[in-house]
């Protein structure tokens, strides 16, 4: 069973401090942590803006590091597509979230999401 959204292929891809945002055709973006796999969280970003789209933008191909990701995948592995949103918060509210979220092994996306989640649900 495919976890892609039908006619769903890469768009354009952008590269931030700790992820990259693959934006898809379906206006949707998909937010990737460095961290995702070894070869992508040990790459310069000149070496992860060496890319081409494989299949017709079905997945991605880093030429400098040998590194292939399918859009598919990378569906399946983080649940869902994400919308890519931009807030105003304070610096130090960053860094204790930034500080929390590497204590247990999270990234800010994903704790964020997680309070938020858990905020709503009680």
């Amino acid at each position: 069973m495919s976890t892609l959204p039908h006619n769903a292929l890469v768009k354009s891809i952008g590269f931030g401090d700790d992820k990259m945002y693959i934006e898809l055709n379906t206006s949707r973006v998909l937010a990737v942590p460095y961290t995702y796999t070894d070869k992508l969280k040990n790459a310069k970003i000149e070496d992860l803006k060496d890319y081409r789209l494989i299949a017709n933008g079905l997945g991605i191909h880093f030429n400098a590091i040998d590194e292939d990701l399918s859009i598919e995948g990378i569906i399946r592995d983080f649940g869902n597509e994400t919308k890519r949103i931009n807030i105003s918060v304070q610096a130090n509210f960053l860094d204790q979230v930034d500080q929390y979220a590497k204590e247990h092994h999270l990234t800010r996306s994903a704790l964020l999401q997680k309070a938020t989640l858990e905020y709503i649900a009680s």
